[in-house]
């Protein structure tokens, strides 16, 4: 639910919604996961590159048209635990990008998938988005499960396309287009 300049979501166990300042802390804490930091170039792992995103979030927020919709994944008692988000690309073309990322401590209870699954139905309902799609590296199993999970397909493969940690790493792209989703 779009509630005047402010994003509410629900599901049966989490609370999709804006972030607020207060949830730097643990939005800053995201990317401590040993797992999490092996997937992703050093620089992007940093206190200071989280909160210099966070602020960039806190802003795209009061922007309009919103076009990135970075949200703050809550328990049902209001405990955030992560994040997911969705940044239309183009809007000429209806393309977006989904992402997410959750503590450590809350791997494997589904909470993810939950709520990627709540938030998909927004860039189709709200922004007429016509393709959804996630980039992921393809050593990332979690990330692929989960856009497996919420119906998404492999459409492409791209061989040693990036390089960090001093290795190139393997990258795959999942979509679902507008027709196809069957998340409402």
């Amino acid at each position: 639910m779009v509630d005047g300049d402010h994003i509410f979501l629900r599901t049966q166990r989490l609370k999709l919604r804006d972030f607020v300042p207060e949830d730097q802390v643990v939005f800053c804490a995201l990317p401590l996961a040993r797992e999490y930091q092996m997937l992703y170039p050093p620089e992007q792992t940093t206190d200071t590159f989280y909160a210099e995103l966070f602020g960039q979030i806190l802003h795209s927020a009061k922007e309009r048209p919103r076009l990135r919709c970075q949200l703050a994944i809550c328990l049902a008692a209001g405990e955030c635990i992560g994040t997911c988000g969705v940044r239309v690309e183009s809007a000429n073309e209806g393309q977006a990008s989904l992402g997410y990322a959750l503590e450590r401590a809350h791997w494997g209870n589904g909470y993810a998938l939950e709520a990627v699954q709540c938030l998909a139905n927004f860039p189709f309902v709200q922004l007429a988005v016509h393709r959804l799609y996630a980039e992921n590296l393809w050593q990332n199993m979690r990330s692929r499960a989960l856009a497996e999970g919420l119906g998404m397909r492999l459409e492409a493969e791209l061989q040693e396309s990036r390089f960090f940690r001093g290795r190139y790493w393997d990258e795959v792209i999942y979509a679902v287009l507008a027709e196809e989703w069957k998340g409402a």
